[in-house]
């Protein structure tokens, strides 16, 4: 599947710091972890620290899929608001992946800092806004939810959210808990620190293979064989196409997104606050390292990447249009504008665990808006798992669930 097209904002900045070769030999391994992405790459710098043996394969290369094309608001918000998902999935279980993603935020810094990781990363705060006067009585409940479950959030009136940043709006959640950063550098830091504890990062393209005596067997072209005792599936969006039954409990989108010029610092909002708003089709922003506004949104049902593609242009013209509503006195030009497909799961949380037809695997798919938060709790389950250690969430996010 071709995950994205357009112009990427991220690898135009920034420098690729490891690169996959092919299988040199026979390898033999505790895990095999499939994809260089963003949770590949967890997976693999979680799995090293804990002294595994660890191979990471990926057909195209390092940090070549659809994490590139991540607009990185780092955020422990899951796609549907706690109040509705308490509703649908029950309140212990909505409760605990809220707490879950609040506290991955650290993780996720923590992780970064320990192993010198330079990723452009701040903390910000993020503004929930309200589209309709109509929303501010459950953005209301939904903050005192949030309250019971000591995330420190804050609702905003009309006046508030104007005074404080800028934008006009019927109110809005505002949130402490947020952090933005550059994908593509985390991502290849996360790999660079597995690499230097041992892990291989392997560039081939794996067929289908064999697991004889509690052992996968992966030949390669060229007859090289690789083989581990565990496989961690990685794969992304592109894992329903590779492993059917996980289809059934995803569905695809197109999204869009795009990367104005470099402003001045009098050109962004107040403390420069991830953006996002309630309702369908979705919309947010954010500012960069360099001063450019990423924003993005207008998803919509998957077909093929075609008519994905198509739409770009007038993708781009919309967000642009919205932002404009936001700050209307900055002249705007989109300088890089991208498509990409992306997988969620019905209730908006990730795929993480085992499914019965594959034995010794374990799926790692970050599905939903929130997936580089996502990505550092199914590095965490996926470790313990492999490790033979419980871990609570191993039920929040399981397949089965």
């Amino acid at each position: 599947m071709d995950l994205t097209s357009g112009r990427l904002l991220w690898p135009g900045l920034s420098l690729p710091l490891v690169e996959a070769l092919p299988l040199p030999c026979d390898v033999d391994c505790d895990v095999v972890v499939l994809g260089a992405g963003v949770s590949g790459a967890f997976s693999a710098c979680l799995l090293a620290e804990a002294g595994c043996r660890v191979v990471v394969v990926d057909r195209r290369g390092a940090v070549l899929g659809s994490t590139p094309a991540s607009t990185a608001l780092i955020q422990y918000e899951i796609d549907i608001p706690l109040t509705e998902l308490s509703v649908e999935i029950g309140p212990e279980r909505a409760q605990a992946a809220y707490v879950a993603c609040n506290g991955a935020l650290a993780k996720i810094a923590a992780v970064a800092a320990k192993h010198s990781i330079s990723c452009d990363l701040r903390e910000r705060g993020s503004v929930f806004l309200a589209r309709s006067p109509l929303d501010m009585e459950w953005f209301a409940a939904e903050v005192e939810a949030r309250r019971r479950l000591g995330i420190e959030v804050a609702l905003l009136s009309r006046q508030a959210l104007l005074d404080r940043f800028g934008i006009d709006r019927p109110g809005a959640i505002h949130s402490q808990a947020a952090m933005e950063l550059d994908p593509f550098k985390l991502t290849h830091g996360l790999l660079r620190a597995a690499v230097a504890m041992g892990a291989m990062l392997v560039r081939e393209e794996l067929p289908p293979w064999e697991l004889k005596g509690g052992v996968h067997q992966m030949q390669v072209a060229g007859g090289r064989t690789l083989s581990a005792r565990r496989v961690v599936i990685a794969t992304g969006y592109e894992t329903p196409e590779q492993f059917s039954p996980v289809s059934k409990h995803c569905t695809l989108k197109s999204t869009y997104a795009l990367a104005t010029q470099p402003l001045t610092a009098a050109d962004a909002w107040p403390e420069s606050a991830l953006l996002w708003e309630s309702g369908s089709p979705y919309f947010y922003a954010r500012m960069t390292a360099d001063g450019r506004i990423v924003m993005g949104g207008e998803d919509e049902p998957f077909s093929n990447a075609a008519h994905r593609d198509a739409l770009l242009q007038d993708k781009t013209r919309i967000l642009l249009d919205k932002f404009q509503l936001l700050r209307p006195a900055l002249g705007l030009v989109a300088e890089r504008a991208w498509t990409g497909t992306f997988g969620e799961s019905k209730d908006g949380l990730p795929l993480i665990g085992t499914l019965p037809a594959y034995d010794g695997c374990h799926f790692a798919l970050g599905f939903g808006g929130n997936g580089i938060t996502f990505a550092l709790l199914a590095a965490e389950i996926t470790r313990d798992a492999i490790l033979g250690r419980p871990n609570p969430l191993s039920k929040v996010f399981a397949f089965e669930r």
